[in-house]
């Protein structure tokens, strides 16, 4: 009688694996559809669990920027995590030198906050670049959001705004860490701050401005942050995240679109919850 009971849990525990599917929808938002030459676009994505098991997910931002998240080209096959290596490492080190991974279940939602993820084409420069952006769940295992496509564009207008670093050394006049340029591109009817490289290099975007007030910057603190004005409105800045803190929603479009979805995501995880325990 106790070997027939073993045998029927085996088979229940293998018909139940059988049937697992992992599967998850990627809402990803780009904040703007245009790039110049040398950008790394950014946005941020919402994750629902559409399969049958749950997901594991890295519990901080940083770690499933690190390790989880990918972009990878529809129009040459480039592929790779964002900051290359192997997936497997990439994804190993979450639970080996990051804060580990939590299990999203099923049907439910999460969208991170807290950080800009940086969600190149990885493409050559082209006027037209497709690509998809994949999250990674070990094993191989990937799961992809519908094609995503940016225009490559020659800026209408380029102009420097400020050079900034740490704000104590600089006063000090030391040169200690890195020093970046903050300029202001204008292409069509739409005008973004963006922050470069003293020497060349990356393009990495911060925020709409508007098209005509004068851009201001000046420091805030003892360390990173700076106090940018478009105009008569202010932002607080984060040098090395490259994000804005706080700032009103027509800026700061990243984080109105966090909060705004955070809300969405919670008020949908609150519902499958009530749903399932009233099964």
């Amino acid at each position: 009688m106790k070997k027939r009971c073993i045998m029927i849990v085996l088979f229940v525990g293998f018909t139940t694996l059988l049937f697992a599917e992992t599967n998850a929808l990627i809402e990803v938002e780009l904040f703007k559809t245009w790039v110049i030459r040398g950008e790394w676009g950014v946005g941020n994505l919402v994750i629902q669990n559409t399969g049958t098991v749950p997901l594991p997910l890295a519990k901080t931002a940083e770690d499933f920027d690190i390790g989880q998240l990918s972009t990878r080209s529809l129009d040459n096959k480039v592929c790779g995590p964002a900051g290359g290596g192997s997936y497997d490492g990439a994804y190993r080190e979450i639970g080996l030198y990051g804060d580990g991974f939590t299990m999203l279940p099923v049907d439910e939602k999460k969208v991170y906050d807290g950080r800009k993820f940086l969600l190149p084409a990885r493409a050559p420069f082209a006027e037209t670049m497709t690509f998809k952006v994949s999250v990674y769940l070990g094993s191989g295992i990937f799961v992809d959001s519908p094609p995503l496509t940016v225009n490559g564009v020659v800026p209408d207008f380029e102009e420097y705004v400020a050079t900034i670093g740490h704000n104590r050394f600089i006063r000090e006049g030391k040169r200690k860490g890195p020093e970046w340029k903050l300029i202001a591109i204008s292409y069509k009817s739409e005008r973004w701050l963006y922050k470069t490289s003293l020497t060349g290099g990356g393009y990495y975007p911060i925020c709409p401005v508007s098209l005509k007030n004068k851009i201001r910057v000046e420091p805030y603190d003892d360390a990173l942050l700076f106090k940018i004005w478009d105009g008569d409105k202010s932002m607080i800045f984060h040098m090395s995240k490259s994000m804005i803190m706080e700032g009103p929603d027509e800026n700061d479009v990243l984080g109105k679109w966090t909060r705004d979805k955070k809300r969405e995501v919670q008020a949908h995880n609150d519902e499958v919850r009530r749903k399932k325990g009233a099964q």
